[in-house]
């Protein structure tokens, strides 16, 4: 954490995330790679490979949980 990304005003913290941009572009210059090369039957199945090898989610927060009613 930089201290330049993060401030704090009364009860309220405001953080900036940053990402490389090179990071960004990773997953579609694979995809791009797999089209050139014709490794893959077609842009689902390329992309599909890519999540699932890259670890790549749709979800970020899990599920919440169901608290019981007493």
């Amino acid at each position: 954490m930089w201290e330049d990304v993060l401030t704090v005003e009364g009860d309220e913290a405001y953080l900036t995330y940053q990402v490389n941009n090179e990071a960004i572009v990773i997953p579609e210059t694979i995809d791009a790679i797999r089209a050139l090369t014709q490794t893959a039957a077609d842009g689902a199945t390329s992309i599909a490979l890519t999540d699932e090898v890259l670890g790549m989610r749709r979800e970020f927060l899990p599920h919440p949980v169901p608290v019981p009613a007493d």
